[in-house]
């Protein structure tokens, strides 16, 4: 998909991608990081099916379309439309199994789609200038990256078997500000010493994982800042592409 996107640059003035609810947070994201950021790009999809009472996907595909082809869409990146709302692919989440209004972001959307018009209410971050940040073409397959769900009474077992099953790299959903299960931590610990990156992220919802413990950085763990565990993994298997030192993933995660 990203290469095919690449390749229409200049043929089109704009993309729609539909794409189901449950994963399109996560290939907003990596679109974000791997298409050039030339023209529109607008995912959306449907929370209920085409055979419901009020189907919700006719209406989001034509405010995709319109978004797409406004020139006010230029430049901001990769943007997901679900149920009149704009959001940026970096910040975008699925929050309600079932709701319509589904699709949120903790630092609020990007605007909405008035009577077919895109009004805006602020601009998003990180957004990739000139090139993407990865080149994936003629890549065959990402790194295998896996996340650890941190929780009370965690032994490290996860961790291990991860590691077991052939990771290449851990991201590990902590509590908090990315805080680490003691025993959790002796794992995690011991694969960083093998080469296996591990970034620190929260399954809090919202926030940034900054520094904490003094033993997360001696022992070389990534901050994730705020991406979510799901899209600081896909984060994680793109820079592994093209690195594998700690310090250089580390200066990736902060830029994006």
């Amino acid at each position: 998909l990203a290469e095919r996107a690449n390749e229409l640059e200049g043929e089109t003035d704009g993309l729609v991608v539909i794409h189901g609810t449950d994963t399109m947070e996560e290939t907003a994201w990596f679109l974000q990081l791997t298409v050039k950021p030339s023209i529109p790009l607008v995912l959306t999809g449907a929370m209920r099916p085409a055979t419901a009472v009020s189907a919700d996907g006719p209406m989001n595909l034509l405010n995709a379309i319109r978004l797409a082809a406004h020139p006010s869409a230029q430049g901001k990146g990769v943007l997901v439309m679900m149920n009149d709302t704009i959001f940026s692919a970096r910040n975008v989440t699925k929050g309600n199994t079932l709701s319509l209004d589904t699709f949120r972001s903790p630092d609020g959307p990007l605007g909405y789609m008035n009577d077919g018009h895109p009004c805006w209410c602020a601009l998003p971050v990180h957004v990739p200038k000139g090139e993407a940040p990865f080149d994936v073409k003629g890549l065959h397959r990402l790194p295998r990256v896996y996340i650890i769900y941190g929780h009370a009474g965690a032994d490290g077992a996860m961790v291990r078997a991860a590691v077991s099953a052939g990771a290449e790299g851990l991201v590990y959903a902590g509590c908090g500000n990315g805080s680490i299960h003691r025993e959790d931590e002796k794992a995690l610990a011991k694969a960083a010493s093998q080469g296996i990156p591990v970034v620190r992220s929260s399954h809090a919802g919202s926030g940034s994982v900054i520094s904490a413990e003094a033993s997360y950085e001696e022992e070389g763990f990534i901050r994730g800042g705020s991406l979510s565990p799901q899209k600081a993994r896909i984060l994680l298997q793109l820079s592994l592409s093209k690195t594998g030192d700690f310090r250089d993933i580390q200066k990736i995660f902060d830029r994006y």
